[in-house]
């Protein structure tokens, strides 16, 4: 499951039909040099909610905005959006006193992205829960999370997901892999995580099967992870789920996909899948040299870059 990119998301990812026509409204009789204005207004909202946006462009794009006119309720819903497209706790916790304005001030005819002050305000909750769930609060994240799916039924997804990556962090928190348990390559030789790892920083393993369309799109980040983590010290080995002929598939895709990496496959009983709690796939799990879990999701969660930088600081997130 890909955490926390949204339902929401999905009407976030472009301006509403109503909101590209409050950015364009003008009235007839307006000059030139209005229309002008208008236009170019109309064009810094559009791009404030744009998918490729970065931080350091969004931020200077909201001072434009502001200076052009936009509504400063569309600015601030632009920066909501994207962090919440990009799951950057950091960010939301940053903008939140700007969305506690904004729900004391909620305009529903000049909205880009929010249907109404209700949702406003699940975000808010959200964004504490979130908070919450830093600072390793329990009670605040159940508390405020709760309150996110009362004030925004419709969002309840977004917010169950959060619900489950905070409870599953909590469990790994405690849990300790043993690196030295039997397995087997694609080719059939004996080894374990311990000898993959071979005293390096961190082991990064990515659960894949060939049945599973996502696992198979993400085999090329997979690759690029795998030439240049090493580098940082952290070994990428890729793990087999197959149920039948798991060895004879795994092989074929690592020489379809000329596989340079340790090509691993699960045991039969299923340990680490149950240890580690993998409901679902493709999921990525760094481990330290003890065993301990330092990630366990979504190979797209931003929180894995997080992780991976507090190994090495010069590590850099791909572009989008």
């Amino acid at each position: 499951m890909k955490p926390a990119l949204c339902v929401f998301l999905l009407c976030c990812a472009q301006l509403s039909l109503h909101a590209q026509a409050t950015a364009a409204k003008e009235p007839a009789a307006k000059e030139p040099a209005a229309k002008e204005s208008a236009a170019d207004a109309q064009a810094v909202v559009q791009r404030l909610f744009a998918q490729d946006i970065e931080e350091e462009e969004l931020q200077k794009l909201a001072k434009v905005a502001n200076k052009a006119g936009v509504l400063r309720q569309q600015i601030i819903e632009a920066k909501l959006v994207w962090g919440l497209r990009h799951q950057n706790t950091p960010f939301l916790v940053k903008i939140l006193p700007e969305v506690e304005i904004l729900s004391g001030s909620f305009d529903p005819a000049s909205a880009a992205a929010l249907p109404n002050v209700e949702a406003v305000k699940s975000f808010i909750a959200y964004i504490k829960a979130l908070k919450a769930g830093e600072a390793k609060d329990a009670a605040g994240f159940k508390a405020n999370i709760l309150e996110a799916i009362w004030l925004s039924p419709q969002q309840a997804p977004v917010f169950i997901q959060a619900m489950e990556k905070f409870r599953l962090e909590a469990k790994m928190a405690s849990l300790v892999i043993d690196l030295k348990a039997p397995l087997t390559t694609s080719m059939g030789e004996a080894t374990t995580l311990h000898d993959v790892l071979g005293g390096k920083k961190a082991l990064l393993l990515d659960f894949w099967a060939s049945w599973c369309g996502p696992c198979m799109n993400l085999m090329p980040a997979l690759k690029t992870k795998a030439e240049t983590l090493p580098a940082h010290g952290i070994v990428v080995a890729a793990v087999n789920k197959d149920d039948e002929n798991a060895e004879a598939t795994a092989e074929r895709i690592r020489q379809e996909q000329n596989a340079k990496m340790p090509w691993l496959i699960e045991p039969a009983e299923r340990p680490y899948t149950k240890e580690l709690e993998i409901a679902t796939i493709p999921r990525m799990v760094l481990l330290s040299p003890e065993g301990k879990v330092l990630f366990n999701g979504h190979p797209e969660d931003p929180a894995l870059w997080v992780a991976l930088k507090k190994i090495d600081a010069t590590i850099e997130a791909p572009a989008h």
